[in-house]
C-alpha cells in the first residue's frame, strides 16, 4: 500500500513531493523515521486537492508545521505528511490587522507586527512554530495566550469547503482549540493595537531574555513537553522527584527546565517516549498529580 501512496503522490501537484523523508530533519527535536509521502502545497488549491484526493483515497494523512511540540516515532508515519510552511506563507496588513498564512512561522508574524508600529504579539516573540500550529494549540507565553488577540480564523472544512470562524464562535482552553479533527486552519487574523515601536522593542528584548535565562534554547527539544496542571508548573514538579538532569539513553530531562525533554545528539523517539511516560508515572506515584502531554506523538508504533 505504501508504494500506492507514493504513486498517487507522484505529480498531484507542482509543490514538491519528498517519498521516505526522514522526519528528523523536520522536527525541532531532530528524530524520527520517515515519512513514506511528505508533500508540500503549493497555496491553498493545492492543498485542497491533496486533502480530497487522500480521503477519496482512504490514505492516512495529518498536517505538519515547523515540527515543534512533535515526536515522530522511530518506524515513521504511514501515509502522507502535508508540510505547509513553503506554500502556505502570505502575510498582509489591513490597519491594525495582521492577517497571516498557517505555514508562516509565528516568529514572522512578531517581527512583521513590530515593523509596522503594531502591539500585542510580544510575548510569543521567541515561539517556534507556525501560525497554524500556535493557533492549533493556542500557543501562549508570560500570561498570554494567542487566542487574546485573534479575530478570526479561515478553515478548510472535510470536503474542501472554506469557511471563516469569528473568535466567538472558536472554542479555545488552555493550550488547546477544540476543532474537528478533519479540518484544517489555513490562516488567522490578528487584531493589534498601534504602539510605539522602541516601546515594542523594549518589550520584546525583555520576553526574549527571560526566555534564554529559563529555557534551554541551544538544546535540540520538542519545547514543553508538558502542560501546566492546576497544581502548578509541571517543570517544578519533575524536578520536585529528581528527574531534572535524568536521562534514558540520549533523551534527557533538561538540567536547566524540567518541563524539556533533550535529544543529546543520537536520541531514538522510543527513549523519548519511555522517558515521558516515566515521568508521568512518577509525577503521579510521588505528587498525585497527573500531567497531560503538550507534545503529540504521531507515526507507526
Amino acid at each position: 500500500m505504501g508504494r500506492d501512496y507514493q504513486k498517487w503522490a507522484s505529480g498531484l501537484i507542482r509543490g514538491k513531493v519528498l517519498f521516505d523523508a526522514p522526519m528528523r530533519h523536520f522536527t525541532s527535536i531532530r528524530l524520527g523515521g520517515p515519512a513514506e509521502c511528505l508533500l508540500f502545497p503549493g497555496d491553498v488549491n493545492e492543498l485542497k486537492k491533496v486533502v480530497r484526493f487522500a480521503r477519496r483515497k482512504k490514505i492516512p494523512f495529518f498536517i505538519l508545521g515547523k515540527g515543534t511540540n512533535l515526536i515522530v516515532r522511530d518506524k515513521g508515519v504511514h501515509g502522507w505528511v502535508i508540510n505547509l510552511t513553503r506554500g502556505m506563507k502570505k502575510i498582509t496588513m489591513d490597519g491594525k490587522v495582521v492577517e497571516a498564512e498557517a505555514g508562516l512561522p509565528l516568529q514572522r508574524v512578531v517581527q512583521f507586527s513590530i515593523q509596522k508600529e503594531l502591539t500585542g504579539l510580544e510575548p510569543f516573540f521567541g515561539i517556534p512554530g507556525t501560525v497554524g500550529g500556535g493557533l492549533a494549540m493556542n500557543a501562549g507565553a508570560w500570561g498570554a495566550e494567542l487566542k487574546d488577540v485573534l479575530l478570526s480564523m479561515t478553515l478548510m472544512k472535510e470536503g474542501g469547503e472554506i469557511i471563516e470562524r469569528p473568535r466567538s464562535k472558536l472554542r479555545f482552553s488552555y493550550r488547546g482549540l477544540s476543532l474537528s479533527p478533519s479540518w484544517i486552519i489555513l490562516k488567522g487574523r490578528f487584531r493589534l493595537k498601534k504602539g510605539k515601536k522602541e516601546e515594542i522593542l523594549e518589550r520584546v528584548k525583555s520576553y526574549s531574555e527571560m526566555r534564554k535565562r529559563r529555557q534551554p534554547l541551544g538544546s535540540l527539544s520538542a519545547g514543553s513537553v508538558f502542560k501546566n496542571p492546576k497544581e502548578g508548573p509541571a517543570g517544578k514538579w519533575i524536578e520536585e522527584v529528581g528527574l531534572k538532569g535524568f536521562r534514558i539513553g540520549q533523551a534527557m530531562v533538561s538540567d536547566h527546565h524540567a518541563n524539556f525533554i533533550i535529544n543529546l545528539g543520537k536520541a531514538k523517539a522510543e527513549e523519548v517516549i519511555y522517558l515521558l511516560e516515566f515521568i508521568e508515572k512518577k509525577v503521579y506515584q510521588e505528587r498525585g498529580i497527573s500531567l497531560e502531554r503538550e507534545v503529540k506523538v504521531v507515526g507507526e508504533p
